[in-house]
């Protein structure tokens, strides 16, 4: 019989209010010795709220409620008075200081006056070297990768012995090779007896990870699945998700993705023997030939560097020599828009054809952070000349302001954008909130073809309802939309056909009506 493991972190009955909203209502958390506790929910479901006031960003007395740490009662005024308690946060947004060593990172809570470097880095060194996550005392941090920065701030809970240790969206920006190497440590920190709790929007790394699942919804605990039966052995995600979902929003998995439209129109989109070379000669993508019809969706499945967003990327005109990315890719084939070829050789090309394209990197290449909301939904309608937003197009428009007003108002509320105002930073909205920016964005520049690269990549399960909804809406409306996703439920729960990828060939066509996911895999891997 397994003994139970020692309950190191318990938060009772935790209550936050501010004016006009109560963010947090009688929320209970525990967790125990050597447990990865998954805290789920949908934006604005209070988890952010609930690791403040666990971190100590909100002190004693601005909250109702109790803290408890390997059984003692805690009354944290500040953040130094909870990492001394043991309590330990990675943030999404890394808090380093590029201009500092990773020796120095770790010892910026008690930094003397006078420093003896050759000591500081020998005892830094020594700790790194036990933890074998391949730092050096030396390097600065601004030389890190994304991955590496985070790796730091591992370290640097560890170094001040952390017993409870929180990841909010710890993967958001990190390489496969690094969300790999994440996954690891956060085991081993597992095993060591440390209590984890893993905020995240993606379900593979919560069925994955998770040994309990925490859901949050409305500020308020909304239930709690164990990833093990009672005989100790481990559930699938099919055992688990559609109660986790129905929690999470409120419904069903039977009703996240909405019916199907079932009225095609004619081709718009035909494509023949595409091939894409990388500058180094590597064939990414290989004799591809598809079309796609007014009101159909079309999935693009595969896995990871089977050439999906490739494929997308060359079509639009991106990889070309003179397009964005285009210096020494080399693509061939044929692209016809309604029966009529056309060269796309610059992402203006598309748009002139009436393409649009969501990328899968909102953050990179799909928004500008630090310009408002208004500006970025904008920013195509003006170059492509639509939406009557201005007088000409290009370097030579003349912006009109009510009109812009008129239209990005128009489509924030259509998609229902969460934010203060227009003139808001799209960098502080929500991951959910800056996809239906881009998506506005682009359906402000009146396309008939559509490109979505996962597009529901780092949002909750209810913006993913949202963004589900206005696909069928939209295919509804005659727009013919290619559909690329890592998420086989996704593909088959929204797409009327599925094109599998594989090595950047076509391997499988199937049907999503008649498909499974096993259908899928075989096809990816085989």
């Amino acid at each position: 019989m397994e003994l139970k493991k020692e309950l190191l972190l318990d938060l009772r009955n935790i209550t936050k209010t501010f004016p006009g909203t109560r963010a947090l209502d009688g929320v209970n958390l525990q967790v125990h010795a050597g447990e990865i506790a998954a805290l789920v929910g949908e934006n604005g479901a209070g988890k952010s709220t609930l690791m403040k006031i666990l971190s100590g960003v909100w002190p004693e007395g601005s909250f109702e409620g109790e803290i408890y740490v390997s059984g003692r009662k805690q009354n944290f005024e500040d953040t130094r008075q909870a990492h001394a308690a043991g309590i330990a946060m990675i943030h999404q947004e890394l808090s380093v200081f590029s201009e500092l060593s990773v020796a120095e990172h770790l010892e910026l809570d008690h930094l003397p006056g006078w420093i003896n470097w050759r000591e500081l880095h020998s005892r830094t060194q020594k700790f790194l070297d036990t933890l074998g996550l391949g730092l050096q005392s030396t390097t600065r941090v601004g030389d890190l990768s994304v991955g590496g920065r985070q790796l730091v701030e591992i370290a640097r809970a560890l170094y001040r012995d952390a017993r409870v240790i929180v990841f909010d969206e710890p993967t958001s920006a990190l390489t496969e090779q690094e969300v790999v190497r994440l996954y690891t440590i956060v085991e081993r920190l597992r095993s060591e007896g440390r209590a984890l709790i893993y905020i995240t929007h993606r379900m593979d790394e919560i069925f994955r990870l998770a040994d309990r699942m925490i859901v949050l919804r409305d500020g308020k605990n909304a239930g709690e699945l164990s990833a093990t039966n009672s005989q100790g052995q481990r559930l699938s995600r099919a055992e688990l998700e559609p109660q986790l979902i129905t929690w999470m929003v409120g419904r069903s998995i039977q009703d996240i993705y909405p019916v199907k439209n079932t009225k095609f129109g004619d081709e718009l989109l035909r494509v023949e023997k595409l091939t894409l070379r990388s500058p180094k000669g590597k064939v990414l993508v290989q004799n591809l030939s598809f079309s796609l019809k007014a009101g159909e969706v079309l999935g693009l499945g595969g896995l990871l560097g089977a050439g999906r967003s490739e494929t997308f990327e060359a079509i639009f005109g991106m990889l070309h020599g003179s397009g964005p990315r285009g210096a020494g890719f080399e693509v061939s084939g044929n692209v016809w828009v309604k029966g009529k070829r056309k060269d796309l050789n610059t992402p203006k090309d598309a748009m002139n054809a009436r393409m649009a394209f969501v990328s899968e990197d909102r953050k990179g290449s799909g928004l500008v952070l630090g310009q408002s909301i208004r500006s970025n939904m904008s920013l195509p309608s003006l170059v492509a000349g639509r939406a009557g937003l201005a007088r000409g197009y290009g370097l030579a428009a003349q912006v009109l302001p009510d009109r812009e007003v008129k239209e990005t108002g128009r489509w924030a509320k259509e998609l229902r954008v969460k934010s203060s105002n227009l003139d808001q930073a799209v960098g502080e909205l929500s991951g959910g909130n800056q996809q239906k920016v881009v998506l506005a964005k682009w359906l402000m520049t009146e396309p008939e073809i559509l490109f979505l690269d996962e597009p529901t990549r780092g949002i909750d399960v209810g913006a993913k309802v949202e963004i589900y909804q206005w696909i069928q809406k939209l295919a509804s409306q005659g727009m013919g939309i290619l559909l690329a996703s890592s998420e086989m439920p996704e593909l088959l729960g929204l797409c009327h056909r599925i094109l599998v990828l594989r090595q950047g060939s076509l391997s499988a066509e199937l049907g999503a009506d008649r498909a499974t996911q096993e259908d899928m895999m075989r096809a990816a891997s085989l």
